[in-house]
């Protein structure tokens, strides 16, 4: 699969290689706070913070001056996981293997560990529109992204240490955040124990590996498939009537863009694939939305204005979200089919326009045709991965 002359097989295992000879180290877009001039800002204030946050992300001469240092990031490593779950077959067994012990025993080392549960959050300190989180502060995407991602791996290859982790890691979710209720029998995730902010994506990310580890979870099982339930109904609640979901429920989390979207559209499927009741009408709009941020040859932009930049990691989640649907035996031939062709376009558009060959990596964003080719590990390389992974399983 793929134009020229690069596939989403040889991307994937460029991009992994590339990533190991890292040490699985690397730049993100959110990491200026570790700068010198950063962690000047921090006492300074959310305003400081966010300053010289957007400054690094937005500039390339800034990042150059900050130079923040490099960082291995948690989330980053679970994503990598997965794309060499879903890319074993090309990959091979051994190579799979191989790739995937380092993995998990880096997760496991650098985990946060309290009582039963076990956590994650990003290595540098990064302030939002709802909070400022330092360091390593345990938080629910970080988690559950490396949560699920752990349980893709036991299932694929009868693996209990990352069985037990995933497990571990959706009790972090179910003891260490706080469940706000939102109304009857529904409740919105906080992102990290010193928030309450009601973050859609947030919750769906952590609904499905709360219900996916239920059943391996022992006496907390249940409880978990309760908050798992709840979750599910407070973005259902919070679905728009054009089918669209804004980042939160607050006035400051009132954007909507693609990959958030299509985390929310994945986490639907899922919960469903494991028994909780989805309503055909909120999958059927939320994907006629999804279907406007991408362009007819494949293109995937950041919102669905039609001059926003052309982005890799919506493109990287409307490659996963398309193929969950295309695998999706729940959904009509006729759907399935139709996902099947999106993942591809937006694969092959991928390989075709973000695929920087004399780099070996992808390219993170095109505005107004010009390519930034700036390497962000987390951020681009690691859900590229998972998205050329995914591009591999699309079958049909």
């Amino acid at each position: 699969m793929g134009n020229g002359d690069v596939t989403a097989e040889a991307a994937l295992r460029a991009v992994l290689a590339r990533a190991e000879r890292a040490g699985w180290s690397g730049p993100d877009p959110y990491d200026g706070l570790l700068s010198t001039l950063g962690r000047i800002a921090i006492p300074f204030g959310a305003g400081a913070r966010i300053f010289v946050t957007q400054a690094a992300l937005r500039s390339s001469t800034v990042r150059r001056l900050l130079s923040p240092p490099h960082s291995v990031n948690p989330k980053g490593l679970g994503l990598f996981l997965g794309a060499v779950a879903r890319g074993r077959d090309s990959l091979g067994a051994s190579e799979s293997q191989r790739i995937a012990r380092e993995l998990v025993a880096l997760l496991e080392f650098i985990a946060v560990r309290r009582d039963a549960w076990i956590a994650w959050g990003y290595p540098f300190p990064w302030q939002s529109r709802f909070f400022f989180a330092p360091a390593g502060t345990p938080n629910a995407v970080v988690t559950a992204t490396v949560g699920w991602n752990l349980l893709d791996w036991a299932e694929a290859m009868g693996n209990d240490t990352a069985g037990a982790l995933g497990v571990a890691a959706a009790r972090f979710l179910s003891y260490g955040l706080y469940h706000t209720a939102t109304g009857d029998g529904a409740a919105a995730l906080s992102y990290t124990a010193n928030d309450r902010a009601r973050i859609v994506n947030v919750s769906m990310l952590g609904a499905r590996l709360l219900a996916r580890a239920a059943p391996l979870a022992g006496t907390d099982g249940p409880r978990m498939q309760d908050q798992a339930q709840r979750l599910l109904r407070f973005a259902l609640e919070a679905q728009r009537d054009d089918g669209s979901w804004t980042y939160a429920v607050e006035a400051r989390g009132g954007w909507i863009d693609s990959f958030h979207t299509g985390f929310v559209l994945e986490a639907l499927l899922d919960l469903r694939a494991l028994g909780h009741a989805v309503p055909e009408d909120a999958l059927a709009r939320g994907f006629a939305f999804y279907e406007r941020f991408f362009d007819v040859d494949g293109g995937a932009r950041f919102s669905t204005r039609p001059d926003a930049p052309y982005d890799a990691h919506s493109a990287a989640q409307g490659i996963i979200t398309y193929a969950a649907l295309a695998g999706d035996e729940r959904a009509g031939a006729r759907e399935r089919g139709g996902a099947r062709a999106a993942a591809r376009r937006i694969a092959s558009w991928s390989l075709e326009r973000l695929w920087l060959p004399d780099k070996g990596h992808f390219a993170y964003r095109i505005s107004r045709g010009r390519r930034s080719e700036q390497e962000y590990t987390r951020w681009v390389q690691a859900w590229m991965a998972l998205g050329m992974g995914a591009a591999i399983t699309v079958k049909g």
